[in-house]
């Protein structure tokens, strides 16, 4: 869980300094391209740490409620290639939240690795 803990926390702060880089030299492509480079690094570390046995902290859990459901909206998206509207609002809305959250994950990454930056 230390090198984990570790690499996790080095690469999430690595894609969320990539991710505002690709919306500021990528225009309007790079808007879609920063949920992108943050979010799916994100994703599968949320689904890594899922799976390991360490207690999970309240901001890990909230961000597993507000931003999964999003990733299950966008596969819907990307196969069906028509949603209902509220599932439209949903990811409207995520426009506005999901900036926060993955800066409160990367945060929460912190947390995680810091008792055992001591250890290494």
């Amino acid at each position: 869980m230390k090198t984990f803990a570790k690499y996790d926390y080095y690469l999430q702060l690595l894609f969320i300094i990539i991710g505002p880089l690709a919306f500021i030299f990528g225009g309007l492509s790079g808007f879609i391209l920063f949920y992108f480079i943050v979010g799916i690094p994100q994703l599968i570390s949320f689904i890594i740490k899922l799976f390991l046995r360490t207690k999970k902290s309240a901001l890990y859990i909230a961000y597993g409620i507000v931003i999964v459901p999003v990733w299950i909206i966008v596969t819907i998206l990307f196969t069906e290639k028509h949603i209902n509207d509220f599932f439209g609002y949903v990811l409207m809305a995520a426009l506005l939240y999901s900036p926060v959250m993955a800066a409160a994950y990367v945060y929460d990454c912190y947390n995680t690795y810091e008792p055992y930056k001591s250890q290494l």
